[in-house]
């Protein structure tokens, strides 16, 4: 009960409308413009064409599109926009079905209600991510500490949105870079509450990858190994949770 009653508490408060909103509707043209490119972006997303999804990104938010999970969202709406910047940056608020590995909500979807934030670049709506407002927290402006001084379990930032439970599973790096005759490793770690199965679901011709094992039970972790062959060429390999659908990308590059 206490459960139920926190999400609605949640979503009344994220749902309220600010009377400044009414008062600052946008043209029919650009919200309708929007409107598309927010629900072909998240398109992708539910159908795990992340590779198209990358055709709306904000230039400056690209590596943070390519080095971040992708959360294995079910269906995607919008709630809200609100509009700013006499309508060149808009705030959306969307509502997005995934299963979560959550107390309580493992065994069914959990709708959760998040922000998603796009701008004008070049006469065109992008996803974008301030870098700067993920550092604002509710005790102040959060700063880079020493390495390995945060709690164990502590994000480094704190997500305005849900996909911080699609993180529990997560690699110790987003790129590697390879040369013939030197293989690299990639550390899959489980930080969930229970047992994960993982896969890969995308390779790279010429790029040999190989995980040690498949299971992960709580706190354990695997080891992707990646060796380039003959003809090996730059690109993205895949790892799937398969629990939770989410997807890992890490971002080979061949010398």
């Amino acid at each position: 009960m206490f459960r139920l009653s926190l999400l609605a508490l949640f979503a009344a408060v994220l749902f309220a409308q600010d009377p400044s909103e009414v008062l600052n509707r946008p043209p029919d043209r650009v919200d309708r413009a929007l409107r598309q490119r927010i629900t072909e972006f998240y398109q992708f997303h539910v159908k795990q064409e992340f590779r198209k999804a990358e055709a709306l990104v904000a230039p400056d938010t690209k590596e943070y599109f390519y080095s971040h999970n992708k959360p294995a969202y079910l269906s995607c709406d919008i709630a809200k926009i609100v509009y700013t910047d006499k309508f060149k940056r808009a705030k959306a608020t969307m509502k997005c079905s995934q299963f979560v590995m959550v107390p309580g909500f493992a065994d069914k979807p959990l709708t959760v209600p998040f922000g998603s934030t796009w701008k004008v670049v070049d006469g065109k709506w992008y996803w974008y991510v301030d870098m700067e407002a993920l550092r604002d927290t509710p005790f102040g402006k959060m700063t880079p500490g020493a390495q390995g001084s945060s709690p164990a379990g502590l994000p480094a930032v704190i997500p305005d949105n849900a996909d911080f439970v699609m993180a529990l599973v997560k690699a110790d790096k987003g790129s590697v870079s390879l040369k013939p005759g030197q293989p690299e490793t990639v550390t899959i770690r489980n930080g969930a509450p229970g047992i994960m199965n993982i896969s890969l679901v995308e390779t790279i011709p010429g790029v040999e990858a190989k995980l040690d094992h498949l299971e992960l039970k709580v706190g354990d972790k695997a080891v992707l190994t990646l060796r380039a062959g003959d003809g090996a060429r730059s690109g993205l390999i895949s790892i799937k949770v398969e629990q939770t659908g989410q997807v890992i990308p890490i971002q080979v590059s061949v010398q």
